[in-house]
């Protein structure tokens, strides 16, 4: 029986790390749009 409640605690920890670097990805992408949304509302006030 430990084995078994080990084995899903390590699918957990799986799902944990992976969600957390989806998070981190969302993060990223979502840092860098903002960066070039701005740029892009920058050039086209210039314009």
């Amino acid at each position: 029986m430990p084995k078994q409640n080990f084995g899903q605690l390590n699918n957990d920890l799986k799902d944990t790390i992976r969600l957390q670097k989806k998070k981190e990805i969302y993060e990223l992408r979502k840092k860098i749009l903002k960066k070039n949304l701005k740029k892009r509302k920058i050039q086209n006030t210039a314009n």
